[in-house]
């Protein structure tokens, strides 16, 4: 990933701080993949923006505020990893959240191709490994 591509990435973080979901996923193939892996509802794998886009549209009503902030990078060859800090409070419910979780992209002539996330940072590390190797 060269920087202009972790550039744009990290893009479209602020996009989705300003919900703009559009240009959140304007920086991914028509044919990416979004990959959950957690216990939690929304696990599993999302193909094509159009069902990624939905995904977070719904993934945000959830949210009557919402703040991410990347706070470690680690680029190797077409992979970038993402340690990202959360603030949010639930719509409705004003349940206070403070998390972290990761997300391995994999860039494709400037593009996000794939994304998986990650709520183990051993884990997320891991599949850098595996996806480019040491």
């Amino acid at each position: 990933a060269t920087p202009a591509d972790v550039e744009r990435v990290e893009s479209s973080y602020e996009a989705l701080n300003r919900r703009d979901i559009e240009g959140t996923v304007a920086v991914l193939h028509d044919d990416a993949k979004w990959v959950e892996h957690s216990d939690l509802p929304e696990a599993g794998t999302y193909e094509g923006v159009g069902t990624i886009q939905s995904f977070l549209e719904h993934f945000m009503e959830s949210w009557e505020d919402f703040h991410q902030e990347i706070e470690e990078r680690i680029v190797r060859g077409p992979c970038l990893l993402l340690f990202i800090h959360l603030e949010a409070r639930g719509q409705g419910s004003g349940i206070e959240v403070d998390s972290s979780y990761a997300h391995l992209w994999q860039v494709r002539e400037g593009k996000g191709a794939r994304v998986d996330a990650y709520y183990d940072r051993d884990q997320a590390l891991a599949a850098l490994r595996a996806a480019y190797g040491e």
